[in-house]
């Protein structure tokens, strides 16, 4: 089934629904950040312990391995970056809510998910939770965080060339017919 907006432009049913969802989590995302810095909320980041490991780079395939763990203490709610790749996932503790463009999913650990290129997810910690993003980079060590954050994230759903608004119908309906 397809859907018509305006003159001949076909979309896939799901591509609004993907966009909404993008317009909702990037206005939550300014919401939290405002009650943040208007101190209604408390920013939970500085409960989120954060560990880099790397891997040397492999002389074969000429890249690293980068693994980005982090603890989400029961009770916060984060709001993730727009990945680039596909990448693997590990929750190894704890149990997750999990909103993103192509559904809600609850997650237990342990568990192990590949997430989709231009992913961004909203996440709540039911419980305490440890969790585990893997990607290849060319980099090699910490000191190379901004790189490998370049690399990696995306800053914006146009840089990905995805659409993050259901007031541009031209680009929506071209997103539509991407497979």
């Amino acid at each position: 089934m397809r859907v018509t907006y305006g003159k001949g432009f076909d979309v896939v049913p799901n591509a609004p629904v993907k966009v909404r969802f993008r317009e909702t989590v990037l206005a939550a995302q300014q919401e939290m950040q405002q009650m943040i810095d208007s101190g209604i909320a408390e920013s939970a980041l500085e409960d989120c312990t954060l560990k880099h490991y790397f891997t040397p780079k492999d002389e074969k395939y000429g890249c690293s391995t980068y693994a980005r763990e982090i603890f989400l203490p029961k009770g916060s709610f984060v709001i993730g970056k727009i990945h680039r790749h596909p990448h693997l996932n590990f929750i190894s503790k704890g149990r997750v809510k999990v909103f993103t463009e192509f559904g809600d999913k609850h997650l237990v650990a342990p568990c192990t998910f590949i997430s989709e290129v231009g992913l961004k997810r909203a996440v709540y910690a039911e419980e305490d939770t440890i969790w585990t993003t893997v990607h290849l980079t060319e980099f090699e060590n910490e000191d190379d965080l901004v790189k490998i954050e370049q690399e990696v994230i995306s800053p914006t759903y146009d840089d990905m060339g995805l659409i993050a608004s259901t007031n541009t119908p031209l680009k929506l309906a071209e997103q539509g017919e991407k497979p």
